[in-house]
């Protein structure tokens, strides 16, 4: 413990500034040149091979240490886009720069004991989910583990989160003057709003964790014009991936009634990646919370099952993975997504947290390389839950 103690405290001057770097010079999704640049550059000072471009993605990496001798490969996952007009007012320039630390701080086990040690980049979190392309391409596949930790309000072990589905529709129809030859006209945003009574018709049959939200993008160009072209964006969430794929056929399903009842055509594309529920492995994370607390958090430390959605479910499909969250705030009335996170993420009290959950997740990936029995068990419950 204490060895794992100065190895991340003898980093933490330039994780900190890596960290307070990508805060100061927010990106949004896909265009994260500059914090890529940054967690590269200080994971190639310290002697990591960078894989760059990985799955076609500019800004996705994947840095890799190993061992002389074989043994289990250790994932790091690293975020670091921000929101659009709100910088990181989810933490992510944190996300990117703890993955670092733990990587660097786990160099020594690995050159002890075997092994290799990652730090996977995907970008675009928030939208697009880098991680899911990589998922795809099976580049999470060969992971003994896979974690991650996310600011918050509070500190928390890795609990759930719901799959979600995103679906654009897109209806065709023919314009014609509203006043003159109505008659004439095929009305696209009838497609649109009939698409919504029969979403609002389905609700009443779906089970209450599951939720459909979406918005008009496109209603027509002017009032007295029959609209040729109308379109509408939902989110389809719910508990799990199985239940999710059956809901999100119904929810399509009431598009192409509506297109039909109003001699519409249809359209159906996908504008974000399809994001799997979150599979904590319990067995990992059990070990991450007890080393969480040993190394000084003396908040809960309860599960958190997120009503919100990550890309980390994909991963999680592929390898056992947590998602684990810290406190950077010290005030459980700050959400994400907020001023207040923003702040709390570039803050003394936010690193401090942040820094402990580090060594508590170099000691239990160091436990992951040193202990075959612990790394049964995480993967026996792994397989199980396949």
């Amino acid at each position: 413990m204490k060895t794992i103690q100065e190895r991340v405290e003898a980093i933490r001057p330039e994780i900190r500034a890596v960290a307070h770097q990508i805060h100061e010079d927010p990106e949004l999704g896909l265009q994260e040149f500059h914090a890529v640049a940054a967690l590269t550059e200080l994971l190639e000072k310290h002697g990591f091979a960078i894989e760059k471009n990985v799955c076609g993605l500019e800004t996705a990496f994947i840095a890799s240490y190993k061992g002389a001798k074989p043994g289990p490969v250790i994932g790091f996952l690293a975020e670091y886009d921000a929101l659009k007009g709100m910088g990181h007012a989810c933490g992510h320039n944190m996300i990117g720069a703890l993955a670092c630390c733990n990587a660097i701080a786990l160099k020594d086990a690995v050159d002890e004991y075997g092994g290799e040690v990652q730090v996977i980049g995907a970008p675009a979190e928030e939208t697009a989910g880098g991680k899911v392309n990589l998922a795809e391409a099976g580049r999470y596949d060969s992971l003994a583990v896979a974690m991650m930790a996310h600011p918050y309000n509070r500190h928390a072990a890795s609990g759930t989160m719901s799959a979600i589905d995103s679906q654009r529709f897109e209806f065709f129809g023919k314009a014609a003057h509203a006043g003159g030859a109505p008659f004439e006209g095929i009305n696209a945003l009838n497609g649109v709003l009939e698409t919504f009574s029969q979403i609002n018709a389905l609700r009443q049959h779906i089970t209450p964790d599951a939720k459909i939200s979406g918005i008009i993008t496109n209603g027509g160009k002017a009032a007295n014009i029959v609209p040729d072209y109308a379109s509408a964006e939902f989110y389809i969430r719910a508990n799990s991936s199985a239940y999710l794929r059956g809901l999100s056929e119904k929810v399509k399903n009431c598009a192409r009634g509506a297109a039909l009842g109003t001699g519409t055509r249809l359209e159906i594309t996908n504008f974000e990646g399809w994001y799997d529920d979150l599979h904590t492995n319990r067995t990992l994370c059990e070990r991450a919370v007890k080393y969480t607390k040993e190394f000084g958090v003396t908040q809960g430390m309860e599960p958190y099952n997120a009503t919100g959605s990550s890309d980390i479910g994909n991963v999680s499909y592929r390898c056992p993975s947590i998602h684990q969250w810290f406190d950077v705030t010290n005030d459980t009335s700050v959400g994400t997504h907020t001023e207040g996170l923003c702040i709390g993420a570039d803050s003394d009290y936010g690193y401090e947290q942040m820094f402990l959950v580090s060594k508590a997740f170099v000691k239990t990936a160091e436990d992951v390389l040193t202990d075959p029995a612990f790394l049964a068990a995480i993967r026996e419950e792994f397989e199980r839950a396949e």
